[in-house]
């Protein structure tokens, strides 16, 4: 097995990589975009392993690639948001500026991926920019966003830009049965749902949020009290923040440090309590999204009449028996939650209009 085949049905963007590859013209900065979960980190590493050991670019199993999967090799650096505000701020930018100044230790070149590149606030980009204007020695940026507008347009103009489509809903059935211990009508299910995206597909299987979200749009619709749904589902919300604090602590535990000066651990704090805030900010969307899908279930299906058209496939019985007028305007109210929520307005005011709109 070659680097590039575990990736699949991004035909192009891999044909793009190779060309490049190929033709010993890799450009000093990409940027990746598209869905998450459809590959384009692993892309990202893949291409790395290749760039650095380039006689060996078949071979999973060469040292470079040994050193990459286990995250030692000296000359690749991954980058990703930190803090309570999820950014990338200059001193992180200007941390790798300074690498990529320095010759290379092992490979022909420094490679930097940064995840999340739209969260670099405006200063962090401008620093990068010159650099990415002038190279620093032999140095390659990647970088990977959903959000590629996010970026300064003089960003986007200085890399070249590889984009990802979703996987087909066949390619996220196999993985789904082949990585999960689940039935081939639940993998189906859930591939449906997922719209293409592998990490939002296993989060549906490993977690309890589908059936959440169901049991809250069938509550509402059999007529039950939404504000009384409204406290049930926030309570799940903070015992959700409960399970990641515990989950992020006993992590850091976990790999031990060595003796940590008093700044050192309030930014150690700092990033704890950043990534706890984007797992429950990503479990509150991704539950809006699943709200989100199934209104636009029962709007299909009340129009057409075919399961054909249906995402939640597994869910015909209670699409058939679900009571919901004006499913459109449900729709729009769960997106104006979205937008309310990205605007940092308060969740339990949020969610408690959200459910009355959706018991109407």
């Amino acid at each position: 097995m070659t680097i590039f085949d575990t990736i699949k049905d991004q035909d192009v963007p891999l044909r793009l990589v190779r060309n490049f590859i190929k033709r010993k013209r890799v450009p000093n900065a990409l940027l990746f975009w598209g869905p998450s979960g459809v590959g384009k980190g692993l892309t990202a590493i893949a291409l790395a392993k290749v760039l650095m050991a380039p006689d060996e670019e078949g071979d999973q199993g060469s040292l470079a690639a040994r050193k990459i999967d286990h995250g030692n090799h000296p000359d690749l650096h991954v980058l990703s948001p930190v803090k309570k505000s999820r950014i990338i701020d200059v001193d992180a930018i200007d941390f790798i500026i300074e690498f990529a100044s320095l010759h290379p230790i092992e490979a022909d070149r420094r490679v930097f991926i940064i995840h999340e590149a739209d969260r670099m606030r405006a200063p962090a980009q401008n620093h990068l920019l010159k650099t990415l204007e002038e190279p620093l020695g032999k140095s390659l940026f990647i970088l990977i966003t959903e959000h590629p507008q996010l970026l300064l347009p003089t960003i986007r103009s200085r890399c070249q830009r590889v984009r990802f489509g979703r996987l087909r809903a066949e390619t996220v059935k196999e993985i789904l049965l082949r990585d999960r211990d689940v039935s081939p009508g639940q993998a189906e299910a859930v591939a449906s749902v997922a719209e293409g995206q592998m990490t939002r597909a296993f989060d549906l299987i490993d977690t309890d949020k589908r059936d959440v979200v169901l049991d809250v749009v069938r509550r509402l619709s059999e007529g039950e009290d939404p504000m009384a749904v409204s406290e049930e589902f926030l309570k799940y919300v903070a015992s959700q923040k409960k399970h990641f604090e515990t989950g992020v602590k006993a992590a850091a535990e976990a790999t031990g440090s060595p003796e940590l000066t008093r700044e050192d651990r309030a930014q150690l704090r700092d990033e704890q309590a950043a990534l706890v805030d984007a797992l429950c900010r990503h479990d509150i969307m991704e539950m809006l999204y699943l709200m989100e899908v199934w209104y636009r279930d029962v709007l299909v299906y009340s129009a057409t009449g075919n399961a054909e058209f249906v995402l939640n496939k597994d869910q015909m019985a209670l699409l058939e028996s679900a009571g919901v007028s004006d499913p459109d305007a449900k729709i729009g109210a769960v997106e104006k939650s979205r937008r309310y929520l990205e605007r940092f307005l308060n969740e339990e005011r949020v969610f408690r209009d959200l459910f009355f709109a959706l018991a109407n």
